[in-house]
């Protein structure tokens, strides 16, 4: 089948919408002329343009239109209108690893090391090209799913082709954030692989590993990787974890290092077996990760993180919805001060009106009093020059 290509809105008919997010929506449409399934991301370019994100989308079309990789979402075209970006991409039909996770509320070792080790294919393939790339958003949400149930890694929306050294733009998702993207130290391809620890994590407890009721609290367990493995969790798993989410990002597994962790070759075979079998730690501290206070922490669960971050964003939305209607408000007001001077001005001009209608009346009435006046005159004076003989008096 060729490839799906689209040049304007109306070459597209769009079915649902699949998510949102604080700039755009993201639809599952059908091209109208060979009726092929696409997910077409939809930018407001208001939004683009008043938050100057117009460089960094475009980063992101240059970014997808360049990778040719099975693990990564597949860009096959863009185009913009006077109100949309619109970039048409590969629909996957498995949806996100998110609703599968929210479904499952967590994976066994098998399940959850599959899902890992796919994501991490799409990284080598990021982190080994000839001008690095770093995701910076990795999460659930933005891993999307065939019908297969093979990974696809999406959303580049804060990718960035790693030109320099080190990139120090704060980006992503908090719960997610690697310690130096808090202190704003710069960082590179290494913060993909704080994510990826956070992602396993999550795949295996269902919970967020530094999330809590605050920002703060997060930022904090963050900073000082307050990491607690459940009891549950077996010892190589809490060392690929331990492993990912370490402080200093030159001590993090690269991302070939933790495809070919134990943890992961050990449970690649099988996607039915459990962790039975195995040692536990109960609770035990693994080597570069720092557990303090409470053993029995409650980290909120990856659905509560969902849901909060969903608030925030509709909190932001409607921030921007309320400066949006109070320069509304502003501007009809101009209007209605320019419509009470614009009424008033037409009252006085009304006002000049009858006054000159009044004048012109008066004017009429005193020009027909003095035509009246010349006419009697006129006749005073024939009737003063009649002469019933046939002469004048003037003729005698």
């Amino acid at each position: 089948m060729a490839t799906p290509s689209a040049k304007e809105v109306e070459d597209l008919q769009f079915e649902k919408c699949l998510g949102r997010g604080y700039f755009g929506e993201v639809w599952r449409a059908q091209l109208k002329k060979d009726r092929q399934l696409v997910a077409v991301k939809k930018v407001r370019m208001q939004l683009i343009l008043e938050n100057h994100l117009m460089d960094q989308l475009k980063r992101e079309i240059l970014i997808l239109s360049s990778m040719q990789h099975e693990r990564i979402v597949r860009l096959f075209f863009h185009f913009e209108d006077r109100h949309f970006m619109y970039l048409g991409m590969e629909f996957c039909q498995g949806g996100s690893l998110f609703d599968k996770l929210q479904k499952a509320e967590r994976f066994d070792a098998p399940v959850a090391a599959r899902y890992f080790y796919e994501t991490c294919e799409a990284l080598d393939y990021l982190h080994h090209l000839p001008e690095k790339v770093i995701h910076r958003d990795i999460k659930p949400e933005n891993i999307l799913l065939t019908a297969d149930d093979s990974v696809k890694l999406a959303d580049f929306g804060w990718a960035n082709l790693l030109e320099a050294e080190k990139r120090v733009t704060f980006c992503g998702t908090l719960d997610y954030l690697a310690p130096e993207m808090i202190k704003g130290t710069g960082h590179d391809e290494s913060v993909d692989m704080w994510t990826m620890g956070v992602l396993l994590y999550e795949l295996l407890t269902g919970q967020s590993p530094f999330g809590s009721s605050s920002k703060e609290t997060t930022c904090k367990s963050i900073l000082t990787v307050n990491l607690y493995f459940p009891p549950e969790l077996d010892i190589d798993g809490r060392n690929l974890i331990s492993q990912l989410c370490r402080k200093a990002p030159v001590d993090r597994l690269k991302v070939r290092d933790a495809m070919a962790h134990s943890f992961i070759t050990r449970h690649l075979q099988t996607e039915q077996g459990d962790a039975a079998g195995y040692p536990e730690a109960k609770g035990a501290v693994v080597k570069g990760v720092t557990e303090t206070g409470d053993m029995s922490p409650s980290r909120p669960s990856v659905v509560a993180r969902k849901l909060r971050a969903e608030c925030e964003r509709s909190l932001v939305e409607k921030e921007i919805y309320m400066k949006a209607l109070k320069d509304a408000e502003n501007k009809l007001k101009i209007k209605q001060e320019e419509l009470k001077s614009a009424e008033a001005q037409i009252n006085e001009v009304q006002q000049e009106s009858k006054l000159l209608e009044a004048q012109r009346k008066d004017l009429e009435k005193r020009t027909k009093e003095n035509a009246s006046k010349i006419e009697a005159i006129k006749k005073r004076r024939e009737r003063k020059g009649w002469n019933p003989f046939g002469r004048s008096k003037t003729g005698l």
